[in-house]
């Protein structure tokens, strides 16, 4: 496989695991009914578990403890850089 084939794959594969990922971020968010409410409405215990539980393996170690970082703004963070539709109407 050449070089630029083989850029283009990768590049399909990542895009392919982020599609994914938000997909599964989605369902979880319809689970809870907060997928129209802002980011900063998501208090709820069980649906910030679920996503912990989700974010868990790629969350570092320190962030997981809340030792070095907060796992609650570890989650939010991650929701943004999605780019989920929190808080608009959903038709």
């Amino acid at each position: 496989m050449s070089i630029g084939l083989y850029k283009i794959y990768n590049r399909k594969r990542n895009m392919a695991k982020i599609y994914n990922e938000y997909e599964e971020v989605k369902k979880i968010l319809i689970k809870h009914d907060v997928l129209h409410k802002d980011i900063d409405q998501l208090d709820d215990s069980d649906l910030m578990f679920d996503l912990y539980k989700h974010f868990q393996e790629e969350m570092p170690y320190g962030t997981q403890k809340a030792r070095t970082g907060d796992p609650d703004e570890y989650i939010y963070d991650k929701l943004e850089d999605l780019g989920l539709p929190l808080g608009e109407q959903q038709l």
